[in-house]
């Protein structure tokens, strides 16, 4: 690679990083792996700079919107109880009840319980909103299921 190469993919990933050396250190990584495995697709008549470029910006877009989609999700605590509720028993055994199902389920029940719709959920999933509704209504029955479990016990 040229240093004019590696002088382009530097300016991307500064522009898309937003100045964080590290996330630009793990976009020109990305990059690289994307350039060495696209090689054997690479034309000869096509110049070396516009398909560098081309991979680069590609990588970088897709990057970006990964990054974007992550969720930061917190593992649900009681803790995290709102205080001016007056039945503190129910939400505490609500929330012991949620601590045993799946992670996935724990983290929809959260985003839900934080007060996003069912849409905003299914943006966030990139899922449909219909999906989600049905995953609510599902995990809801697993804590019905899990109440009467533990008051037979």
């Amino acid at each position: 690679m040229t240093q004019q190469h590696a002088a382009l993919i530097d300016k991307i990933c500064r522009s898309f990083c937003n100045g964080d050396a590290e996330d630009a250190n793990d976009l020109r990584q990305d990059i690289l792996l994307n350039l060495w495995r696209g090689w054997k697709r690479w034309k000869p008549y096509h110049k070396p700079i516009t398909w560098v470029w081309r991979v680069a910006m590609n990588t970088a877009i897709s990057w970006r919107r990964a990054r974007q989609r992550r969720i930061e999700m917190v593992p649900i605590e009681n803790s995290d109880m709102p205080e001016d509720r007056g039945n503190q028993d129910a939400i505490s055994n609500l929330y012991s009840l949620i601590s045993r199902l799946p992670a996935p389920d724990q983290r929809l029940l959260q985003l839900y319980i934080d007060g996003w719709t069912g849409q905003e959920i299914a943006v966030m999933l990139q899922t449909s909103a219909s999906n989600i509704t049905t995953r609510i209504g599902r995990i809801k029955e697993k804590l019905r299921d899990l109440e009467q479990q533990e008051n037979h016990e």
